[in-house]
């Protein structure tokens, strides 16, 4: 109970990595990789396993403006990142790099992070994952980070009602993080533990609706829930929300009550009609920008906007068989 006690984070401390991209913030946090699968290199630092689930090279980038209206004077801070997914025929690989710049609004401090992540699939609809993460942080602690992540997810595909039935869990940060001390227990917490399920409960040509929820427990010194709703109207827009509980935030009356509220839009692209572009199948590819609102409580407010790059098609059709 004393090292409970003991517990301390910054406001959104625990969502350090997930800041700088619009579906981060409106898509649940999903270790299974959303209740409308989707996924970018982003994702892997909540589960490196869901990393194996994305078929074509996939591009991301991503803004966030915080906004602190606590005090007569508006503070103001910043999040930004990149990553990408390369599959192979062996592995599918993935990195994500962010920058938080945080002085005014929830005392993050400014800091530099990188994860990279390696996933496989071991046997039919099981994929496992490891990644490597690495920071330093120059304004409120100057200190590094230096961790390792594991991670898991099953797709059980169609089970009664639910369709792309996913489960997924990861521990995370095992290692040094930010601040770590002997009082502290770092930024974000190591060791933390999480697991989630994800799935689509409608999936028609107008409509697919899905929903995840995950449980987090940061050094088990914490919990925290997260849920997510998605809604894809004609394959052409999606709606998110999501809404987090964190138990020491709420405890601290730092809790949002309210959810997030996101939009994706999808579009086909041509990509040029190159040799090289030919050879890759890029010839007509997705790029889906998004837009986020999060309250973080009723004075810190952030608004987000990215996008993600696909390159290529899913094919979705079977192997063309010729009976001789």
């Amino acid at each position: 109970m004393a090292a409970v006690f003991a517990y301390e984070m910054p406001t959104q401390g625990e969502n350090l990595f997930y800041l700088s991209h619009p579906e981060l913030l409106t898509e649940g946090l999903s270790a299974a990789g959303g209740g409308i699968q989707s996924v970018f290199a982003a994702n892997g630092a909540i589960n490196p396993a869901v990393v194996g689930l994305e078929e074509r090279v996939t591009l991301d980038l991503g803004y966030t403006s915080m906004f602190n209206s606590r005090y007569s004077k508006v503070g103001y801070s910043q999040a930004f990142g990149t990553g990408i997914i390369v599959p192979t025929d062996w592995a599918n690989f993935g990195g994500e790099m962010q920058f938080v710049l945080d002085e005014e609004c929830m005392g993050l401090g400014d800091s530099f992070h990188m994860k990279t992540f390696a996933s496989k699939q071991i046997i039919q609809n099981l994929y496992i994952g490891a990644g490597l993460g690495f920071g330093y942080e120059w304004k409120r602690l100057d200190d590094w980070m230096l961790t390792l992540d594991a991670g898991a997810v099953y797709n059980f595909g169609d089970v009664a009602f639910l369709k792309n039935f996913r489960v997924g869990a990861s521990t995370l940060n095992m290692g040094k993080t930010l601040g770590t001390s002997g009082r502290w227990h770092g930024m974000p917490s190591m060791f933390t533990f999480r697991a989630g399920a994800a799935a689509e409960l409608v999936h028609t040509d107008k409509m697919v609706l899905g929903l995840s929820f995950d449980v987090t427990t940061p050094l088990f010194m914490n919990l925290i829930l997260d849920s997510g709703i998605q809604i894809r109207i004609c394959d052409f827009v999606q709606i998110n929300s999501s809404w987090q509980f964190n138990a020491y935030e709420a405890s601290h009356d730092r809790n949002s009550w309210l959810p997030t509220l996101g939009v994706v839009f999808k579009f086909n692209i041509g990509m040029g009609s190159s040799d090289f572009v030919k050879k890759h199948d890029w010839t007509k590819s997705e790029l889906c920008p998004s837009f986020a609102w999060k309250n973080v409580d009723w004075d810190v407010n952030m608004i987000g906007a990215g996008a993600v790059l696909r390159l290529g098609q899913l094919d979705d059709s079977g192997p063309d068989i010729q009976m001789e």
